[in-house]
């Protein structure tokens, strides 16, 4: 088993014993690029709300929220909209990516 393989199985298997917690979601994506009339994908989510980051000039920037994918589900894009809990997330910009995880920086849509 490859190492992408290993990591995909585990965040699989982690996201379900972290929703039975409460500690993930599942949501729907919409690509930037969909058709008007698209259905969107289900995917499993994880949503980090107030995230505190230090900005260019080192400024503490606060109420940031990221989103990180199983990319087991889909393949996140800049512009891509996810609706999770009640909240649109639209994809501002990636921040790391495994081959298993895919972690955004969102605003609120």
């Amino acid at each position: 088993m490859s190492q992408r393989a290993f990591l995909a199985d585990f965040d699989a298997q982690l996201h379900v014993a972290f929703s039975a917690t409460g500690m993930a979601d599942t949501g729907q994506y919409l690509p930037r690029a969909a058709a008007p009339d698209a259905e969107p994908t289900e995917c499993r989510v994880y949503v980090d709300r107030n995230i505190q980051r230090v900005g260019d000039t080192g400024q503490f920037v606060t109420g940031a929220v990221e989103v990180s994918y199983v990319l087991a589900d889909v393949d996140p894009g800049k512009g891509g909209r996810l609706v999770v809990d009640g909240d649109t997330f639209i994809n501002d910009q990636e921040i790391s990516n495994d081959g298993s995880l895919g972690r955004w920086s969102v605003r609120r849509g």
